[in-house]
């Protein structure tokens, strides 16, 4: 359970069920690898990672405001150099949604799956597995949907939206 700033439990953003060291470890890659893409930007945000349909990664900056500023999208013929940055992260989060999709029967896979990060916490939507379609994080932020947590997010920050009860705090 992750607790508030007052130490309140945070029933919006619900902990992995059980320990799972492999996810574990690949969703601290992935965040390690989206920190300094998020840390340059200058502005507090959240990031995406969406495995597509017809076979490209997606990479997506939110802002503040929760409105996409940015997008890298390629297939893996046309991913970044992998000592880049935005190679690093393309080769993590294909590994960690890779893993995410084997939970899942072949025939039931979502068509596209996806994680959130703030550079340090990951979290996922298992109802709604697709962060880059419309009105995804406003959907989790108002907490009509709930995402898990497989790393905590920072303690201040955007990611904290998607941690925040509701009906006791203000979305701005």
């Amino acid at each position: 359970m992750f607790l508030s700033l007052d130490s309140r439990p945070l029933p919006w953003i619900l902990p992995l069920p059980r320990p799972n060291r492999r996810l574990s470890a690949l969703a601290a890659r992935v965040a390690d690898c989206a920190h300094p893409l998020i840390v340059a930007t200058g502005t507090s945000t959240l990031m995406g990672v969406t495995a597509e349909p017809d076979g490209a990664l997606r990479i997506t900056w939110w802002n503040e405001q929760m409105a996409v500023y940015a997008e890298l999208s390629a297939k893996k013929q046309a991913w970044c150099a992998a000592a880049s940055a935005e190679g690093a992260l393309q080769r993590s989060g294909a590994a960690l949604l890779d893993y995410l999709a084997g939970r899942w029967p072949p025939e039931a896979r979502p068509p596209s799956l996806g994680i959130v990060t703030d550079g340090v916490g990951i979290a996922f939507s298992p109802c709604h597995p697709s962060p880059c379609v419309a009105g995804w994080l406003q959907r989790h932020g108002a907490g009509e949907a709930r995402p898990l947590a497989i790393l905590p997010f920072a303690a201040s920050g955007t990611g904290m939206l998607l941690a925040a009860d509701p009906f006791t705090g203000t979305v701005h």
